[in-house]
């Protein structure tokens, strides 16, 4: 049994009932623009950790990682990932808005993940204010309360009890109160009920953070010979992984480099787009194993002709390291490859998400149908 065997979106940021059925280990999202494929797989990840308040607020803000300057705040963050009536419609009287609702089936315990929030109001010393000023050596006793805006944010989780060893009860309730000077280091984090998912975006590889870690662990894992053979389908010069720290700069830190036959020793920062993208492609798929892996724009940076060899070592990891892969493209060379390395309805499912005024049409073709459109009639099948 799949981790997911099917995903309901009631209502999530600006898609509402849409449905994701028969779900095969690798499952490519296709449609027009704005027809909600990256939402599927912001609402995946936070439906697979329902309590973790730091998840949540990692998927709400994953859009603006490369602009750290403008920034929305904690609360607007979070409150974007309900739907508003504004958006959707006024005269709709099924879309609640400041409440979200998914729900699922398959190996994966949790069912269904509903979520609410009201805005409130209240007396409070500024967080931020207190930290500068102790910061600059004032005096903080004597500090008057002011009013600050909040939300009160309430989580619902259902789980099936019978594939929990740990409950008895397969209901979780969890409140929390959220203030707009709030660190979000205060997020508290909660392992339980968690489903072990990774994200790729596409300009994730870009961010070195976390991927010495990564990379070590792949290493522990005996994995790192594979992802070299995988990074040799764009660039046949590599020839290994390497933590290094460089001797000849003062209080410098590891970091990532790459043993080439022309290059020798080189920094991964060196490299273009195509490398850095599929070996953080490979990390993270590493540190998801039995787990979840979701993709925005599988293709990116990777040259048409490295995409079938590529997506075939991506297939055969995802089988071997019992990950679920949901991907976004818009490319059809990208559906055409993924055709070519699958084999079975179970290896590979499309879904094409189209919008319409109540609800989002899901057009699901097996890999059987898939294969008839593309290869015996040439149809096209993203939109």
């Amino acid at each position: 049994m799949k981790k997911l065997e099917s995903i309901h979106f009631h209502q999530f940021r600006g898609i509402r009932d849409l449905r994701l059925e028969h779900l095969g280990q690798i499952n490519l999202l296709v449609g027009i623009n704005n027809s909600g494929k990256t939402s599927v797989l912001e609402g995946l990840s936070i439906y697979c950790h329902p309590l973790d308040l730091r998840e949540w607020l990692r998927i709400a803000r994953q859009r603006e990682q490369e602009n750290r300057f403008n920034q929305s705040s904690v609360l607007d963050s979070i409150q974007w990932l309900f739907p508003k009536l504004d958006l959707l419609g006024e005269k709709d009287d099924q879309i609640e808005a400041g409440k979200l609702l998914i729900d699922g089936n398959g190996s994966y315990p949790v069912k269904k993940l509903q979520a609410s929030y009201e805005v409130i109001e209240g007396l409070r010393i500024s967080e931020r204010k207190r930290r500068r000023n102790l910061a600059q050596g004032e005096q903080v006793e004597d500090e008057i309360p002011e009013i600050h805006r909040g939300i009160d944010l309430h989580l619902e989780v259902h789980a099936d009890s019978d594939q929990l060893s740990f409950v008895d009860a397969p209901t979780f309730v969890q409140n929390f109160q959220l203030w707009e000077d709030d660190f979000i280091g205060k997020f508290p984090g909660s392992g339980q009920l968690n489903l072990k998912t990774s994200v790729v975006t596409p300009s994730s590889h870009r961010s070195e953070v976390n991927q010495l870690r990564l990379l070590s662990e792949a290493s522990f894992q005996n994995f790192k010979a594979d992802v070299v053979s995988l990074l040799r389908e764009v660039d046949a010069g590599i020839i290994d992984l390497e933590i290094l720290v460089p001797s000849d700069v003062i209080a410098s830190r590891p970091n990532t480099y790459i043993q080439h036959e022309k290059l020798g020793l080189a920094p991964l920062s060196t490299f273009g787009d195509g490398i850095r993208r599929l070996l953080h492609i490979a990390l993270k798929l590493a540190s998801v194993r039995g787990g979840i892996l979701l993709i925005d724009e599988l293709e990116v940076t990777i040259h048409t002709e490295a995409l079938q060899n590529s997506f075939k070592w991506l297939v055969r990891w995802c089988k071997q390291l019992d990950v679920q892969l949901f991907a976004t493209t818009h490319s059809l060379e990208a559906v055409d490859a993924l055709l070519d390395v699958t084999e079975s309805d179970s290896d590979l499912v499309l879904h094409r998400l189209e919008p319409r005024e109540t609800h989002t049409r899901v057009v699901r073709h097996d890999w059987n149908r898939l294969k008839l459109l593309r290869e015996e009639l040439g149809q096209e099948v993203r939109w």
